[in-house]
């Protein structure tokens, strides 16, 4: 069970520091700033950190504890889980890097943890991590402060990742631009949970959605596929894998002493087992965001709006390029769209041109017309919001359309700071919104397979 990692009752944090520098002061004061459940501070040369008490040892604790964050040097890292397994602690989230990564001495070490776990109903997570960050139960590892990685709001998305780095810049990234997350898991060098044990849980959780894999090279093949075959029966898994060049690899194996493997291989098994691959990190959370909030494509047929024409023939363009068709509107669908257009316009068709003076009211009949129009099966909108005719309510009725719509629908505009502005209160809300045409499509290809 991996519940204490993510929904304790108590929370230890070891190697807890009056100094701000410390890895310990940030995740002691994460904790206590947010954590639900109760939180001690330990370290035997602190009486008193942040204002709370310091026990010398997870063991002088009389209160059980669910989970510990070990954030201590490795010469005394292993000393500390073993601590914790006399403590009988559910879950222990090592911070400390020094093992397996670095070679010789490193392999030794984690080695050693490996046998102080067995056997034990101590679960680990790490070494050479970040750990955690659940937006349910606040549960916050991170040794990086808030003033220089936001954490992104609360969301349908889980984040798995190998690299403790990358996850903290695309953190980052998705806290700027309001993309929620349900849980961020830096697992580093996966000495114990590993993320078949990460998928295997995510599959059971609530508040997950989709589910997003940064991986530098499995464990075992074998039981990642049949994790993946398990969990896509009812949540989609997104992979970016590293390490696909031969010097890829060398790096992957310094990293987290990872064996990264040879790709074709990988794809194959993972495209076999139902995951969805992507190439960058770009498109790692294009699709996780529209698979998280849209459903599925039932066919292929999608129906453009913009008001712009330039939009509209780059999106037609993407939508073969991926696979995708334009559908053909209905007599119902033209027919209640003309009375709102300027008198003499007679060409409705797909994509559908609402002109450089359309308005949000144009936008909604337009966007319930193909809602209603059994020809289509999906919607991409599109906008030059930079047009005086087009206000903010636009973002009302956008939402208004993702609210009723049983299609998907996602919304593409580029643009400067106003833009942006009005495309994060979209993502806000749960429309997937994207910078340019092509990702609008790429995302909604993706809703087809």
């Amino acid at each position: 069970m991996l519940s204490d990692f993510f929904n304790p009752k108590t929370a230890a944090i070891i190697g807890a520091s009056s100094n701000p520098k410390k890895f310990g002061h940030t995740i002691l004061k994460n904790f206590i700033e947010d954590f639900k459940g109760e939180t001690f501070a330990v370290n035997p040369n602190e009486k008193e950190v942040l204002n709370k008490k310091c026990y010398a040892s997870v063991q002088d604790i009389k209160k059980g504890v669910d989970l510990a964050v070990v954030a201590v040097p490795p010469s005394f890292s292993n000393n500390v889980v073993a601590e914790c397994v006399k403590k009988k602690v559910g879950a222990v989230v090592l911070i400390t890097a020094g093992y397996r990564e670095i070679g010789g001495e490193g392999i030794g070490r984690e080695e050693e943890l490996k046998n102080l776990i067995a056997g034990t109903k101590t679960r680990i997570i790490g070494p050479n991590c970040l750990g955690i960050y659940d937006t349910s139960s606040c549960v916050n590892t991170m040794f990086l402060p808030e003033y220089k990685l936001q954490r992104p709001p609360a969301g349908k998305i889980a984040f798995i990742s190998q690299s403790g780095a990358l996850g903290s810049a695309v953190l980052d990234w998705a806290a700027t631009e309001h993309i929620g997350l349900s849980k961020f898991i830096s697992y580093g060098n996966r000495a114990d949970v590993d993320e078949v044990d990460l998928l295997e849980y995510l599959r059971k959780d609530r508040n997950t959605e989709s589910i997003i894999l940064y991986i530098e090279g499995p464990r075992d093949g074998r039981a990642l596929m049949q994790a993946i075959k398990n969990t896509v029966k009812t949540k989609p898994v997104v992979i970016l894998k590293a390490g696909r060049s031969d010097a890829g690899q060398k790096a992957a194996i310094s990293h987290t002493g990872s064996l990264a493997g040879s790709y074709d291989v990988f794809e194959g098994a993972m495209k076999q087992a139902g995951a969805i691959l992507c190439n960058n990190m770009e498109d790692m959370f294009d699709y996780g965001r529209v698979l998280a909030y849209q459903p599925r494509l039932k066919g292929k047929k999608i129906g453009i709006v913009t008001n712009g024409g330039g939009f509209g023939i780059l999106c037609t363009d993407a939508c073969i390029r991926h696979g995708l068709e334009l559908a053909e509107f209905s007599k119902e669908t033209v027919g209640s769209i003309l009375p709102v257009m300027p008198k003499n316009y007679s060409q409705i068709r797909n994509p559908l041109d609402l002109i450089g003076d359309a308005t949000a009211d144009r936008y909604a009949a337009a966007l319930n017309a193909l809602i209603k129009d059994r020809n289509v099966d999906g919607i991409i909108a599109l906008s030059l919001l930079q047009t005086s005719t087009l206000g903010p309510e636009i973002t009302d009725v956008l939402l208004d359309a993702n609210s009723k719509s049983n299609k998907p629908i996602v919304f593409a505009a580029t643009g400067g700071e106003y833009t942006q502005i009005l495309l994060r209160t979209l993502e806000k809300d749960g429309l997937p919104t994207y910078p340019s045409p092509e990702r609008a499509v790429k995302a909604m290809s993706v809703l087809a397979r």
